[in-house]
């Protein structure tokens, strides 16, 4: 059979040129290997990214400040050594980022950082809760901590929940009423001996301590419903002195479900 020659590869114009060369100065084609032309478009997003970089370590490095204008085109050009085509790539994603603003005739800034995100304390996202809501976290942690108060409270934290109990007895109107009711409850809650249930309480605090909150307190505690509420006080601060865990526990919730039906209504 006859020889069959084997199908020479296509070669680019800038392979051919250098083969044309190569026959001209009289060099064994034989001999030499080309060298394939590099990727063009993967060698200029590397410059792109060195662009960023090279940016984004100057911000960082305080050499551009936010609202700083950056040099020219033609300038970072000339600094960074690089291609005019590479040199706006880069700027492109840094303005893509938020990194820099470009306006037309102008010129390009450096942008003022993103404001960092608020986080809300407890006691703000409390402020937002509705009665409904409060009732209903104090119904899931009061009884609780009255029980653990029952073994943890110190003789000088049960002397300071009978004051609490006495001085609301003697008050003369329901803000003063209000006040002690509210610190009887805190003193469970700190003698509860935890640390972050007290200064959750105290956001919970916070709350009845607003214009609105005492205004239903107004409207709802009646002389007849004061007087049910001291006597539950009065119940609650004996079972603790009794250190009787479940009566504590069982005096507080029936107290609590009668403050909520007081205050909105019948709950279903």
């Amino acid at each position: 059979m006859p020889n069959r020659r084997a199908k020479s590869p296509q070669r680019t114009n800038s392979e051919q040129n250098c083969l044309l060369c190569i026959l001209k100065s009289g060099i064994d084609i034989e001999m030499v290997q080309l060298i394939p032309t590099p990727n063009v478009r993967r060698r200029s997003a590397q410059g792109a990214r060195s662009v960023v970089e090279l940016i984004e370590n100057n911000i960082a490095a305080g050499i551009w400040r936010p609202g700083d204008r950056l040099p020219t085109e033609r300038e970072l050009e000339s600094e960074f050594g690089t291609a005019r085509n590479t040199l706006r790539k880069g700027l492109q994603q840094l303005e893509a980022n938020g990194t820099i603003i470009r306006h037309v005739g102008r010129g390009t800034f450096v942008a003022e950082p993103a404001p960092a995100p608020k986080h809300e304390s407890l006691i703000e996202r409390l402020l937002g809760c509705s009665p409904a809501e409060v009732m209903e976290v104090r119904l899931m942690v009061e009884p609780l901590a009255a029980e653990f108060a029952a073994t943890r409270a110190s003789q000088a934290d049960l002397v300071l929940m009978r004051d609490c109990v006495l001085k609301g007895a003697k008050a003369p109107d329901v803000p003063d009423f209000e006040q002690w009711d509210g610190l009887l409850h805190k003193r469970i809650i700190d003698a509860a001996r935890n640390n972050l249930l007290s200064g959750f309480y105290e956001a919970i605090n916070a709350i009845r301590n607003q214009p609105e909150w005492l205004k239903l307190k107004r409207r709802s505690v009646t002389p007849a419903r004061r007087q049910v509420y001291q006597a539950q006080h009065e119940r609650l601060v004996a079972a603790l002195f009794d250190r009787d865990m479940n009566a504590a526990r069982e005096t507080m919730l029936s107290h609590l479900l009668e403050v909520r039906s007081d205050l909105l209504g019948p709950y279903l």
